[in-house]
């Protein structure tokens, strides 16, 4: 699991007890950050935190790939929503085809990178890929 991903999680949680002398949250950005953690917290209870944590790590991997994909396509999220309907659902359809195709890679390269090494623990997948 990820050290940044549990810091970031504790940090939200540290967020919400007024430690972030950053800036003074609105009552409204209080009450999102605390339904967030509450779902959070739900969602760990429900999987586990290794499971939990597995998935943060795919969904930002997710995220990621996304925004590299219309990024090389000179696309942004305002571009493709306002693409025509036929057209937005290609462009999607696509992206969702590259993101696994990617994932699918780095995954196989972890899979060799670990054989190579002998590792015997389980592969999670790397973001920084």
């Amino acid at each position: 699991m990820s050290i940044s991903l549990v810091s970031s999680f504790l940090g939200n949680i540290a967020g919400l007890t007024g430690t972030d002398s950053t800036r003074q949250k609105s009552p409204v950005e209080q009450l999102s950050a605390v339904d967030t953690a509450r779902s959070d917290f739900d969602a760990i209870r429900e999987k586990g935190l290794s499971e939990w944590a597995r998935e943060q790590k795919m969904e930002a991997l997710k995220e990621k790939l996304r925004a590299e994909i219309l990024s090389s396509k000179g696309l942004s999220e305002d571009g493709v929503a306002a693409l025509p309907d036929q057209q937005r659902n290609s462009v999607e359809d696509e992206i969702a085809r590259l993101i696994q195709q990617k994932m699918e890679e780095s995954i196989q390269r972890q899979v060799q990178d670990a054989v190579r090494s002998g590792k015997t623990e389980a592969v999670l997948l790397d973001i920084m890929v």
